[in-house]
């Protein structure tokens, strides 16, 4: 029988200090451009009531959350999904404020959720919701962000397929097709299932023209200025040809900012419809397969909480970035700069030499010189990684450097000198 202590529970994955370091540097770097763009950080409670996301129409699968069961016998859920109760904080916000800019970096729980490898029912997401700005604007604005977070995280090769979810909406809401039909499509559409979707569409009362319209929508992706032109073939009314028109609009806004470079359009990206309400994205970045931004246009979610505040913001899967880059990156070596070697009456010493390192900025050790932790102490300084051993000598610093020589120093100030020179 398997003794679990032992063992991670699966969907979850111990971090080490290497791999640990990379990910709070990424975290810090997109949470200060996320602060210079005047987003205010908040936190949401780990877990929370169950009925929180039942009851929100179209956002996650029942099946996927984690469930808890409190003293009272209420269910609760680990949170999964941030957006949801960050729009319960825009809707409560007392202020008189007329938008409302919020950041997050938080721990989000799910089953079975395919983004995330080895992560994946716990992962990290840092992200931003921008409420009360119904505009193009806003969507420019969280769209560029969501480009600049992959870039100052060390990517260059990026892809950023931009949708119009409601481009589709007003198209099957125009041919009134029952509700299950309409979401067995969407999801075919998505996966650009043609065969599928066929027969789907042979077994719907439908004109013939309509079924060749959601044929078509699986193709509509790649360069911008194609698919746009293959979109305007398919208009059936006055408010898909509006909503098409938003999307060009936001391409050319993208395009005078330099962007189009990264820019695909992809009017099949129509996955989980009853959540977003217009242009929504997904970000790829090279040599990964799947997205590590996800985001769009949600414009009725705070209405369910009393306040009708239009919306949009994405969400970084940060575990995915770290996947991404270590197909070409190799994260840094998590290593001691000096180990401060000193007997036991000159503590004193040894503790204020390796505070003045530590000041410095410097990674310092101290332990007391015994003869055999000494010698285990230079066979270790490779394992280890430690950079440089220090020993304190009457009134000389010994300092024994990876591959060289020992070297004497009169005093402090001349190890930092000659330290700091390389």
């Amino acid at each position: 029988m398997m003794n679990r202590a032992y063992h991670v529970p699966e969907g979850a994955a111990n971090l080490q200090a290497n791999e640990l370091e990379l990910k709070e540097k990424k975290i810090y770097v997109i949470n200060e451009l996320f602060k210079r763009y005047g987003y205010q950080p908040v936190q949401t409670p780990t877990f929370e009531y169950y009925d929180l996301f039942s009851d929100i129409e179209g956002t996650i699968d029942v099946d996927k959350m984690i469930k808890l069961i409190d003293h009272e016998g209420k269910i609760l859920v680990l949170r999964p999904d941030a957006t949801i109760p960050i729009a319960r904080i825009a809707a409560q916000n007392n202020g008189n404020q007329s938008y409302y800019k919020f950041s997050y970096t938080t721990k989000v729980f799910r089953m079975n959720e395919s983004f995330q490898s080895p992560q994946s029912r716990e992962f990290t997401q840092a992200g931003v919701e921008f409420f009360g700005r119904k505009g193009l604007e806003a969507d420019l604005e969280v769209i560029t962000l969501a480009v600049q977070s992959l870039e100052k995280t060390g990517f260059e090769q990026i892809t950023l397929d931009m949708g119009q979810a409601k481009f589709f909406k007003e198209f099957m809401n125009h041919i009134d097709i029952p509700g299950q039909a309409s979401i067995e499509i969407q999801k075919l559409i998505e996966n650009k299932n043609f065969f599928e979707l066929e027969q789907k569409l042979e077994q719907l009362n439908m004109e013939s023209r309509f079924k060749d319209i959601i044929l078509t929508f699986p193709t509509l992706y790649g360069q911008p200025e194609k698919v746009f032109a293959k979109a305007e073939n398919l208009l059936v009314n006055k408010q898909m040809e509006l909503e098409l028109d938003k999307l060009k609009h936001l391409y050319k806004m993208l395009s005078e900012l330099g962007y189009q470079k990264y820019v695909s359009i992809d009017l099949g990206l129509i996955n989980h419809l009853n959540y977003y309400t217009g242009i929504i994205f997904q970000g790829y970045v090279q040599g990964y397969g799947k997205p590590v931004v996800v985001g769009g246009r949600y414009d009725h979610l705070s209405r369910q909480f009393g306040r009708d505040l239009p919306a949009t913001g994405f969400g970084i899967y940060i575990d995915a970035l770290l996947d991404a880059q270590r197909s070409f990156q190799k994260a840094p070596d998590h290593g001691t700069d000096f180990l401060i070697l000193h007997h036991e009456e000159h503590l004193k010493d040894g503790m204020g030499i390796a505070n003045q390192l530590r000041e410095q900025g410097f990674v310092v050790e101290t332990d007391l010189i015994r003869q055999e932790s000494y010698e285990e102490n230079l066979k270790e300084m490779k394992v280890k990684n430690i950079h440089y051993i220090v020993v304190l000598q009457e009134d000389q610093l010994v300092i024994v450097q990876q591959g060289q020589e020992k070297k004497v120093y009169q005093d402090l100030d001349s190890l930092k000198r000659d330290v700091l020179r390389k």
